[in-house]
């Protein structure tokens, strides 16, 4: 199911998204399609390239039996590690350090990483809206830098929204005029 799912958040990438903050092509964005029942939702946040399958963070909002919370996807080096193995996820910056709980992904297309949950209230989220860069990696392996400028107003729009997905509402279709 994770390769549905993210290959969906891939194609919403590049079918329309509201860019932010270029570097060396990257770019936050953030992508809702509002929809009835808030299962059928989508709410995504992702840094990547516009049109293109080359994407480092992904993050979508998700509805769990007991909460709401983002599950982050990442690029990372998980070479000889065994897809769906659990593995820790550390990241720094100044004035913020964290270890997540993840798990390996490959996708077919897109990214090779580490998926893990992040409850709405973590620190993560303020990291990522006020930090220039967070430096991340699976323990032992080489870290990477991923890019933070731009990442403020969508990931607090993406917030204000996944806090209340059970309350939004579908825009209305425009009527026809005569």
């Amino acid at each position: 199911m994770t390769r549905p799912v993210l290959a969906l958040i891939a194609a919403l990438f590049t079918a329309t998204s509201l860019p932010a903050a270029a570097q060396d092509g990257m770019v936050w964005a953030y992508n809702r399609y509002i929809e009835a029942s808030p299962l059928d939702t989508f709410l995504g946040l992702t840094y990547g390239i516009p049109e293109t399958d080359a994407v480092q963070a992904s993050i979508t909002c998700a509805i769990g039996a007991n909460w709401i919370y983002g599950d982050v996807t990442v690029g990372a080096d998980v070479e000889g590690l065994a897809d769906g193995a659990d593995v820790a996820l550390a990241f720094q910056s100044p004035g913020y350090s964290a270890t997540h709980q993840g798990t390996v992904i490959r996708q077919e297309e897109g990214m090779w990483g580490v998926s893990f949950a992040v409850d709405l209230t973590d620190p993560f989220w303020n990291a990522l809206m006020t930090q220039p860069a967070l430096t991340y990696g699976v323990p032992g392996r080489p870290t990477l830098t991923l890019p933070l400028a731009g990442a403020d107003i969508p990931t607090h729009d993406f917030l204000g929204d996944c806090t209340q997905i059970g309350d939004l509402q579908p825009e209305a279709a425009p009527s026809a005029s005569k």
